[in-house]
């Protein structure tokens, strides 16, 4: 079906549903963002002023797990809301060039993204794509893993609900016996609703507390509407929003930017946060280059978890001691450097981590490690600004070897690259990040 009959479907769906799709109360349209492409965004089709109201959508046709719980049961309670909307759109998938026969959302689940194959979790399925994993940063690499530990789990509920609660496939073509997770054909079905989840969905606050992780819905017109680093940018609601608990079960607004008009035919964005090109590929399957980000508005990050833990492993017993101890405080793990606003730092708990390792040296615990210990406890408990001058240089060097570390890492690795633009930009970040703090460092920045 010509995808522009699946938008006038989409649209008579909602007009069926409450919406307001007259030209007057629906101001955008998607178009193609490349003529001949899948790739498609959001279109002023008029001139705007700031705050204009552009489109509203009915609680009804919004997909959330307030909207479809009711349509798996009682049982559908034990299913998260990314498992629930994934599984729905597991089930009702439409066969290539046809429309979804789900009588619920089936205008909307036709006109979804048809597959998702740039992004790198298909990665992890696909055995031929081996080549590219390695080629990841290692940190990008975890992320990924721990993106499939996500899916997988996922997979293993939705499985188990069903094969609880068969008959919620008397209405489709699934049977039973194809719910386990080594079906071949099942990953993929699932891996293309997981993805739709977790790559469009957007806040709205269906319980409470506002931070719940079930605060998630699809939103037809909305997810056609592309990222952007540059300001300004629609916003949809957010959990730090105060205005949010009344609007609970309401219908989905959105404003035009909030800070600047709009010409007409003009390309619509969301920011989908403050992320770095980690979080963006992994989660989202894209990068932006640095080139494309205004200096003032570029937010990045290198996480150095792997580069650190060996400092710490390298320390033997009492590296495996001072692991309990950032354990025990939370301070484990999640050590990066940044660059914003065109000042570059490592974060506080990267700081935290480097401050104890300079305190002990490598081998057997000291019978004094507690007594040793206070100085850098006291720093946590916020007694004190600073180690000693002796142990905030040696901090101050290891944060130097890392940078260096992660330049010489990344410099190898881009001169072997080739034509992979998305892995090239990954690497082409940390060393950036690495280069800006070594710079500091030997300019006689103290952290």
């Amino acid at each position: 079906m010509h995808d522009n009959v699946k938008w006038r479907n989409l649209l008579s769906w909602l007009n069926d549903r409450g919406m307001d799709t007259s030209e007057n109360a629906l101001l955008v349209e998607r178009r193609q963002v490349c003529r001949g492409t899948d790739y498609y965004g959001l279109y002023a089709n008029r001139a705007l002023p700031p705050k204009t109201t552009l489109f509203k959508i009915p609680k009804a046709a919004l997909m959330n797990i307030n909207t479809l719980s009711s349509h798996y049961g009682p049982a559908a309670k034990s299913l998260s809301a990314t498992q629930l909307i994934s599984l729905h759109l597991l089930l009702h998938r439409p066969l290539t060039g046809n429309e979804s026969l789900d009588p619920l959302f089936g205008p909307y689940i036709s006109i979804l993204p048809p597959n998702f194959d740039y992004h790198p979790l298909s990665w992890t399925i696909e055995s031929h794509s081996e080549p590219f994993l390695d080629l990841l940063p290692p940190s990008t690499k975890r992320s990924l893993q721990d993106l499939s530990s996500r899916f997988r789990n996922d997979l293993v509920a939705v499985s188990s609900f069903v094969h609880d609660q068969p008959q919620i496939l008397e209405a489709t073509s699934k049977n039973p016996s194809n719910f386990i997770e080594s079906n071949k054909s099942l990953i993929h079905d699932y891996l293309w609703a997981w993805l739709n989840v977790n790559t469009r969905c957007v806040y709205y606050q269906v319980k409470s507390p506002p931070a719940n992780p079930d605060n998630i819905t699809l939103c037809p017109i909305l997810d056609f509407a592309n990222h952007s680093s540059h300001l300004p940018c629609m916003n949809p609601p957010s959990p730090g929003e105060t205005y949010l608990r009344p609007n609970m079960y309401r219908n989905f607004s959105l404003l035009s930017p909030s800070e600047s008009s709009v010409d007409a035919d003009s390309e619509l964005h969301l920011k989908y946060g403050a992320h770095c090109n980690r979080v963006l590929f992994v989660e989202y399957g894209f990068v932006l280059s640095m080139d494309s980000i205004p200096e003032d508005q570029r937010a990045l990050e290198v996480n150095v978890d792997d580069i650190v833990e060996a400092l710490f492993d390298e320390k033997g017993e009492t590296g495996a001691w001072m692991k309990g101890v950032l354990s025990s405080e939370n301070y484990w793990r999640d050590w990066t450097i940044h660059y914003a606003s065109g000042s570059a730092f490592p974060s506080y708990r990267l700081v935290i981590a480097l401050r104890l390792l300079s305190i002990f040296p490598s081998g057997r615990l000291p019978l004094s490690s507690e007594e040793m210990l206070r100085p850098w406890r006291d720093v946590v408990l916020g007694n004190r600004d600073k180690l000693s001058p002796n142990f905030e240089d040696v901090s101050c060097s290891i944060l130097q070897d890392v940078c260096i570390t992660l330049i010489e890492r990344a410099t190898k690795v881009l001169r072997e690259l080739n034509n992979q633009e998305s892995i090239i930009v990954l690497w082409t970040e940390e060393r950036y990040v690495a280069k800006r703090i070594l710079d500091l460092i030997e300019s006689g920045e103290v952290f």
